[in-house]
C-alpha cells in the first residue's frame, strides 16, 4: 500500500476523526457533499480555496497554522508540516469545531434534480416503494427493479423514496453506475463501501471476520489504515476470492445498518461493470434475509442489445422479494399538471399541455427541455402537418440540439471539452485541458448551469451535465478529428495531474488513449488496467482490457515492438488461464513460445514451455502439457539448469498423477528430488519437489514414506515463510495418517488437518480448505461422528460446487457415499457415487475415479446387482498398471466384499491375503484389519473355526486400537457368529455390536439420516 502519511487528505482524515466527525457531518459544515469530502481525502481532488478556507474554520486548525494548511490543500506545499493530532483531541477543539448541532447532508447522487420540479404521475409507484419500506420493520427485505427510457423519472422516484426512507430514520447508501467507468471494476461498490464506511459503528467493523476486512481493503485501502494486521490475501483460489468478495460486501452493509432497516440504491446498473453487478446480484439475493430495500434503475432500451444486462436483470427478478416496477410515460393529465407548474404565463395559451403530451409523447425529459427551450425564447412550436409525434429517442435528441443551438459559440468548445470528459468532471481538469483563464472559464461555466445544461455540485468545483442524453448529443456531434484531439488533450492532462488511484486513472488514459488513436499509449494503459483487473480477480473486465490490447496490436501492427507484443499475449494467456478460459490460455501461450523460439531465447522459450505446459494440463490435454513440459525439460538440461529442471520435474509429475499414471510421477518426483539434495537446493523448488515425491509415495499405498517427504517439505517451507506449502503439507500428512488410506493413526490426523484448516484460513488459502475440510469430516466419520461428518461434507460439497472444483467434488462425493455405506444406506449411496461418477466423466478427470468406482461397485452388490464384478476388476488392473495402489486397496477391499457375498470363499481369501500382503509391508494397519476380516469370513464360511477366530480376534483388535468404528461393529458380529457357528454363546460380542450401533444411530440426531445397520 502507499504510504500517505504526509498527504493532505491522510491529515484531513485524522483530524476530522479526532474531532469525531463524519465525512458527512464535515460535508454539511463546509456546504459540500459526502463525495467531496471522501475525494479528498483519497487524495483524489483538491480542494478550491474557498472551499479550503471552509474546511480549516470548521476543523478549528488553529491561526498560526492556517497558512501551511491552504498551502498543502492546495499541493503548493507537502502536508508533513502539518501537525497529526491523536485521537481523539481536546473537547475545546471539538466545540469549536462543531458550533451547532449536524445533520447528514443529502446524497449527491439524488441533489442534481431540481426540487422546484413538481413530482408528477408517480404516485402508483411511489406507493408501492413507500409501502415496501413500511414492511420492513418484519425483518424481511425486497429488491425492485425500476425500468425504463432515459429521461422517463427513474432518478427522481429513487430521490422522493430517499427523502421519505432519511425522514423516517432509515440508513440509506447510494450510488451511480457511470458509462465511462464500466470497465472500471468494482467502482460503484467503492463508492459504496467508503459510504458504509463513515456510518458502521466502530463495534460492528471490527466484528467482521478479518479476511472479508481483508477483502474490503484491497478495494478500500482506509481498511487497511484501520486495521494493519489483516491477513494477506492468496491469489490460488480466484474463484473463492469471486465469491468472497461480495459476501465481505454485504455483511459490511448490514453492520452499517446495525439491525436497523435500511435503504440501498443503485442508479443505472447498465453500465455496471461485471464485478460490480456480481456484487449487486448477491446483494439483492440476500436482500429477503434482512430488512432492506434494494432498489436497482436501469434503462429499458439497453436490454434487447445488451445482453450483459438482459441476464442481470433477468437473474434479479427472479430472486425471492424481487419486484419489476417499469415506469410508462406520462399521461395526459399528469402532462397538464407539469406544464401548468412550469410554464411560463407568456405560454400559457390554450391546447399547450395537449400539444406538447402529443410532441413529447409523456417523457418528463423531453417535456421540461422543450419548456426551458419555449421560456429561453430558444424555439417556437410551429404548426405542426400532422398530430403524429416524432420518434424517441430521435425527437429528444432533437430537443436537446434545439437547446444547444443557442448556446454562444465561444463557449460550444468548452462544452465539447467537458462532455469528452464525461458525465461528471470538475473544474481543475477542465481548466488544465481547455487551457482557457480560470475566470473566463467560471463564467462559461455559468452560463451554461443557467441554461440547465450542466448543474453544479454544491461544494462547488465539480460539474455535472443535467442528463446524460445531453452529453451523449454534444459528444456525438463533434467530429471525428476534433474528438480524437480533445481525447489526447484529456489524456494528457489526466497524465500531467497524476491525481488519483493509479488503477483509475490507467483504466481512463486507456479510454482516452485508444479514441484519439495514440496507439502506443493507449497500449500501456490497456495492459496496466487489465494487470488491477486481474489483481482483483475481476477476470472479465481484465479479459476484455486485454482483449483490446491485443485488437490494438493486431490492427496496428506498428505500435508495438515484438517483446511489447510478446509479454501482452502472455498477459492474456495468463488471465484466460487463471479465468478457466483453457483453449484461450493454450492459444496464446503457444504464440509466445513460438515467438521467443524464433527470437533464439532459450531461457524465455523454457519458461514459455512451462507455462504452456501447465495451461494444456488446465485444458485436461495431458499429452500435449507432457510434450511441452519434456521440451522445456531438455532446455533445462542443455543449459545445465538444475534448478529449472527440479522445477520442471515437478511439473511432469503432477501431470503424470493427473492422468492416473503414478508410475511415472514417482520417476519424475525421484529425480526432481535427487537434484535438489546434489544441489542442496532450500528453496520452493525444493519445497515443492519433497511434497511431489510425498503425494507419489502417498499414491503408492507408502504413506510413512509419504509422511516423511511431506515432513521435509513443510520444514522447508516454514524455513521460506511460504504458508501455502505449510497448509497444503499439514493437510496431507493428516490424509496420510486417515485408516481408509494411510496408517491409521486418526489422532494424528485430527490434528494435522485442523492445523492445516487453521493455517489456511488465517492465510487464506482457499485452494487448500476443501480438501482439508473434507478430510477432517472423513476423520469424524470414521471414528463413529457421523451426523456432524454428514452436515460438514454437505456444506463442503455446496461450496465446492459453487466455485466449480470439480477436482475436490469428486472427494466429496465418494466420502460421502463411503460414509452412506458404512451407515446402511446403500441407495442413498449409490445415488451420491452415480453423482461423482457422472462428474467425473463429464470433466475428463481420472482422479480419484477409481475409488469412486469401487465404492459404486460394492453399493450395487449389496442392492443385489450380479454383474459389478469384471468393471470392478478391470478398473482394479489399471491401477496396478499405474501403480496407483492407494487406490488399488479400495477395489480389491470391495472385489473382496462382493466375493463373499457371491459366495466366492476362496476368491475372497484371494483378495483378503493380497490385501495383507501390502498393508503389512507399508504399515496400513486399518487395511490390514479389513483383510484380516475378509479372510476371517470367508474361513468362517468354510467352517475352519480355529483360523477364522485367529483372523477375526487380530481385526477386531486392531479395529479398536485403531478406533475405526464400523469396522469394529462388524467384527464383533462376526466373532459373535463364528461364537454361536460353535455352539458357543457370542452374547458378549452381539452386546459390543449392538452399543456401537446405538452410539451410532445417537451421532444422527437431527441430521435427517436413520442408519440401517444389522449387527
Amino acid at each position: 500500500m502507499q504510504d500517505r502519511t504526509h498527504s493532505f487528505g491522510y491529515w484531513l482524515r485524522r483530524r476530522r476523526k479526532a474531532l469525531d466527525l463524519t465525512q458527512e457531518a464535515l460535508a454539511q459544515r463546509v456546504s459540500c457533499s459526502g463525495f467531496s469530502i471522501r475525494k479528498i481525502e483519497a487524495d483524489e481532488r483538491r480542494p478550491s480555496r474557498g472551499l479550503a478556507e471552509r474546511l480549516a474554520a470548521s476543523l478549528a486548525v488553529p491561526e498560526q497554522d492556517r497558512h501551511d494548511f491552504l498551502e498543502a490543500a492546495r499541493a503548493v506545499r507537502a502536508a508533513s508540516r502539518l501537525r497529526l493530532d491523536a485521537v481523539p483531541i481536546g473537547t475545546d477543539a471539538r466545540a469549536e469545531a462543531l458550533g451547532s448541532p449536524m445533520h447528514a447532508s443529502p446524497d449527491p447522487v439524488f441533489d442534481c434534480i431540481s426540487a422546484a420540479t413538481p413530482f408528477v404521475g408517480r404516485g402508483n409507484e411511489s406507493s408501492l416503494l413507500i409501502g415496501l419500506i413500511a414492511r420492513l420493520s418484519a425483518g424481511t427485505g425486497h429488491t425492485v427493479l425500476i425500468g425504463g427510457e432515459p429521461g422517463i423519472g427513474k432518478s427522481r422516484l429513487m430521490r422522493e423514496v430517499a427523502r421519505h426512507a432519511d425522514a423516517q430514520g432509515l440508513l440509506t447508501l447510494t450510488t451511480n453506475c457511470y458509462e465511462i467507468e464500466r470497465a472500471m471494476p468494482y467502482q460503484p461498490v467503492i463508492d459504496l463501501v467508503t459510504r458504509a464506511l463513515d456510518v458502521v459503528p466502530a463495534a460492528a467493523l471490527r466484528g467482521l471476520p478479518p479476511v472479508l476486512l481483508a477483502e474490503l481493503a484491497a478495494l478500500v485501502p482506509e481498511v487497511g489504515e484501520r486495521f494493519p494486521r489483516l491477513p494477506q490475501l492468496s491469489n490460488d483460489f480466484p474463484q473463492a476470492r469471486q465469491a468472497r468478495l461480495p459476501r465481505a460486501v454485504g455483511q459490511l452493509l448490514e453492520a452499517s445498518s446495525d439491525g436497523r432497516p435500511s435503504l440501498l440504491m443503485v442508479d443505472d446498473i447498465q453500465w455496471a461493470d461485471d464485478a460490480s453487478a456480481q456484487v449487486f446480484h448477491y446483494l439483492a439475493r440476500h436482500a429477503a434475509r434482512r430488512p432492506v430495500l434494494v432498489i436497482y434503475a436501469y434503462r429499458d432500451e439497453d436490454v434487447d442489445s445488451d445482453e450483459r444486462l438482459a441476464q442481470l436483470v433477468q437473474s434479479l427478478r427472479r430472486e425471492t422479494g424481487a419486484h419489476h416496477l417499469p415506469l410508462a410515460r406520462l399521461d395526459s393529465v399528469d402532462t397538464e399538471r407539469l406544464v401548468a407548474a412550469l410554464a411560463d404565463s407568456s405560454l400559457g395559451g390554450p391546447g399547450l399541455a395537449e400539444r406538447l403530451h402529443r410532441e413529447t409523447e409523456g417523457n418528463p425529459f423531453f417535456l421540461i427541455s422543450i419548456l426551458q427551450s419555449l421560456s429561453a425564447g430558444e424555439t417556437q412550436l410551429e404548426a405542426r402537418a400532422s398530430p403524429v409525434a416524432g420518434l424517441l429517442p430521435d425527437a429528444l435528441r432533437a430537443a436537446v440540439r434545439v437547446r444547444l443551438a443557442h448556446v454562444p459559440k465561444e463557449i460550444r468548445p468548452m462544452l465539447e471539452t467537458a462532455a469528452v470528459l464525461g458525465r461528471r468532471f470538475d473544474f481543475d481538469t477542465l481548466l488544465d485541458v481547455t487551457r482557457e483563464p480560470e475566470e473566463q472559464l467560471l463564467a462559461a461555466l455559468e452560463v451554461l448551469v443557467k441554461r440547465r445544461l450542466l448543474r453544479e455540485e454544491p461544494e462547488g468545483g465539480v460539474y455535472d451535465f443535467s442528463h446524460d442524453k445531453v452529453r451523449e448529443v454534444v459528444y456525438r456531434d463533434i467530429g471525428g478529428a476534433r474528438r480524437r484531439l480533445l481525447h489526447q488533450l484529456v489524456a494528457e492532462a489526466l497524465e500531467r495531474r497524476g491525481e488519483g488511484e493509479a488503477h483509475e486513472r490507467d483504466a481512463q488514459l486507456a479510454e482516452h488513449y485508444e479514441r484519439a488513436h495514440v496507439w502506443s499509449k493507449a497500449l500501456r494503459y490497456l495492459v496496466l488496467a487489465g494487470e488491477h483487473s486481474q489483481t482483483l480477480f475481476a477476470m472479465g473486465d481484465a479479459l476484455r482490457w486485454l482483449d483490446r490490447a491485443v485488437a490494438l496490436c493486431e490492427a496496428h501492427p506498428e505500435s508495438p515492438d515484438a517483446i511489447e507484443r510478446t509479454a501482452i499475449y502472455e498477459r492474456r494467456g495468463s488471465a484466460r488461464a487463471q479465468a478457466g478460459q483453457t483453449q484461450g490460455a493454450v492459444a496464446d501461450m503457444r504464440l509466445v513460445v513460438d515467438a521467443v523460439r524464433a527470437g533464439g531465447e532459450r531461457a524465455k522459450t523454457r519458461d514459455a514451455l512451462v507455462q504452456l505446459g501447465m495451461a494444456y494440463r488446465r485444458a485436461d490435454a495431458y499429452e500435449e502439457a507432457t510434450a511441452c513440459l519434456t521440451e522445456a525439460l531438455a532446455e533445462s538440461r542443455a543449459m545445465n539448469d538444475e534448478r529449472h529442471a527440479a522445477d520442471t520435474l515437478y511439473h511432469l509429475g503432477t501431470v503424470a498423477w493427473s492422468t492416473g499414471r503414478n508410475d511415472q510421477a514417482i520417476g519424475f518426483h525421484r529425480h526432481a528430488v535427487e537434484i535438489c539434495e546434489r544441489a542442496g537446493f532450500t528453496d520452493l523448488v525444493a519445497v515443492q519437489a519433497y511434497h511431489g515425491r510425498g503425494e507419489a509415495h502417498f499414491a503408492n499405498a507408502e504413506p510413512a514414506a509419504a509422511i516423511d517427504c511431506y515432513t521435509r517439505s513443510l520444514e522447508l517451507a516454514r524455513g521460506i515463510g511460504d504458508k501455502s506449502y505449510e497448509s497444503e503439507n499439514l493437510m496431507m500428512i493428516g490424509h496420510a495418517c486417515v485408516g481408509t488410506k494411510g496408517l491409521g493413526d486418526y489422532p494424528r490426523a485430527m490434528a494435522s488437518l485442523e492445523a492445516a484448516l487453521e493455517i489456511a484460513r488465517e492465510a487464506d488459502l482457499q485452494w487448500h480448505i476443501g480438501p482439508t475440510l473434507l478430510g477432517l469430516d472423513h476423520t469424524r466419520a470414521c471414528i463413529g461422528r457421523y451426523g456432524e461428518a454428514w452436515s460438514g461434507m454437505q456444506n463442503t460439497l455446496c461450496w465446492l460446487e459453487s466455485l466449480k472444483q470439480a477436482r475436490y467434488q469428486l472427494v466429496a462425493h465418494d466420502y460421502i457415499g463411503h460414509l452412506l455405506l458404512d451407515l446402511g444406506l446403500n441407495e442413498l449411496a449409490a445415488e451420491q457415487l452415480e453423482r461423482g461418477l457422472a462428474l467425473a466423466r463429464d470433466t475428463g478427470i481420472m482422479f480419484w475415479r477409481a475409488a469412486i468406482e469401487a465404492s459404486l461397485a460394492v453399493a450395487r452388490s449389496r442392492l443385489g446387482h450380479k454383474d459389478v464384478a469384471p468393471a470392478l476388476q478391470a478398473t482394479l488392473e489399471q491401477t496396478r498398471r499405474t501403480s496407483e495402489r492407494y487406490l488399488m486397496v479400495r477395489c480389491i477391499d470391495g472385489l473382496a466384499e462382493i466375493a463373499l457375498a457371491s459366495g466366492d470363499l476362496s476368491r475372497c481369501r484371494g483378495y483378503g491375503d493380497e490385501l495383507l500382503a501390502i498393508a503389512e509391508s507399508n504399515g496400513l494397519r486399518e487395511v490390514e484389519a479389513g483383510a484380516r476380516r475378509w479372510r476371517g469370513e470367508a474361513l468362517l464360511a468354510e467352517r475352519s473355526y480355529v483360523q477364522a477366530q485367529a483372523e477375526l480376534s487380530r481385526a477386531a483388535a486392531l479395529a479398536e486400537s485403531i478406533g475405526r468404528v464400523r469396522l469394529q461393529m462388524d467384527t464383533q458380529a462376526a466373532l459373535a457368529r463364528l461364537l454361536g457357528a460353535q455352539g458357543r454363546s457370542g452374547a458378549a460380542h452381539r452386546a459390543r455390536a449392538r452399543a456401537i450401533a446405538e452410539a451410532v444411530e445417537k451421532s444422527l440426531t437431527s441430521s435427517g439420516l436413520e442408519a440401517r445397520l444389522c449387527p
